[in-house]
């Protein structure tokens, strides 16, 4: 299975960055939106393990495979507690990439091989995303989603505390799917 998983990882990285381009290409503006943003940066994850496969016989860390799962199952979360857009490529974006990068993650990520500390790996992109969003909305004055649902609605301390609870909240979904990871493959 592990020879046919580099193929895989080319297949998906060509997936997440058409149906980003394909979804985006319309209206530029809307690139700095998080679906857009981590939906090519996954793509790009997926191309560079392709490459380090090819090269080294051997995935990328455990842990890179979680973060880009979990960055790409909120989506899958948003759009079912609040309908994200479905119109021609954003089925993909918000839909089907995350349901095919959960099974991905579940047939060829061994989350054995990672400690607890790894999970932490989830909360990055996230608030990394949150800071470039902000740095925007103060040079700009234009936030994009979803962070403008925390920095134009809520001022003072707030958008902090939500952040804080948000990354709790990756975390422990992070660390949740990390043990069933675990839990399904030991017993297999």
């Amino acid at each position: 299975m592990s020879k046919i998983r580099k193929y895989i990882d080319l297949a998906l990285s060509i997936l997440f960055i058409l149906s980003v381009i394909l979804g985006y290409y319309k209206d530029v503006s809307y690139m700095s939106e998080y679906c857009f943003i981590s939906g090519l940066l996954v793509g790009i994850t997926f191309f560079i393990s392709y490459l380090h496969q090819q090269k080294h016989e051997k995935p990328l860390n455990a842990c890179i495979y979680l973060a880009c799962m979990v960055d790409i199952f909120i989506i899958f979360i948003a759009t079912v507690s609040i309908g994200l857009n479905l119109d021609g490529a954003f089925w993909f974006i918000h839909i089907i990439n995350p349901i095919i990068l959960v099974i991905y993650w579940f047939v060829f990520c061994d989350q054995r091989i990672m400690n607890w500390k790894g999970t932490l790996s989830v909360v990055l992109f996230p608030l990394l995303y949150m800071l470039f969003a902000f740095v925007l909305f103060k040079i700009s004055g234009s936030c994009p989603f979803p962070a403008s649902l925390i920095f134009m609605d809520y001022t003072g301390l707030i958008p902090l505390v939500i952040l804080v609870v948000l990354a709790i909240i990756l975390w422990v979904l992070g660390y949740i799917l990390h043990m069933l990871n675990k839990f399904i493959r030991r017993n297999k």
